[in-house]
């Protein structure tokens, strides 16, 4: 997965690269450059590079702020009801009893531990 988001990102910052390199191509290409034509080529393709841009700034967030949320908060960025983890009035994190010893299926099967901590908050509500 980590490869996947590197290449993602690379891929995109080259394709920004691409067109910020093709709005500039433009303003030394021509002749007048505030002409309609120059001036839309131009906002075109600087829209264009910042909406790839906006994959990698995103990806940079994310990891900025995962590193600046505690141990115990890293998965909770919007998983808390799922994962198990509620919040208390005080902002505190605690998390739900979760019973792995007797968690198995109807035909017998062990269920795996995220997917028993999911059933344990559904019988919660």
């Amino acid at each position: 997965m980590k490869s996947e988001s590197l290449l993602l990102n690379v891929v995109c910052i080259v394709m920004a690269l691409g067109f910020l390199g093709l709005a500039g191509l433009s303003y030394l290409s021509s002749g007048n450059f505030i002409s309609t034509d120059n001036l839309f080529f131009s906002s075109v393709a600087g829209m264009m590079a910042l909406l790839f841009l906006l994959v990698p700034l995103a990806t940079f967030m994310e990891a900025r702020k995962a590193k600046k949320a505690p141990a115990g908060e890293a998965a909770a960025t919007g998983q808390g009801a799922i994962s198990g983890r509620t919040r208390t009035a005080a902002g505190a994190l605690n998390r739900a009893p979760v019973r792995f010893a007797d968690t198995v299926d109807a035909r017998g099967r062990p269920i795996s531990p995220d997917i028993a901590r999911m059933v344990e908050v559904m019988k919660d509500r």
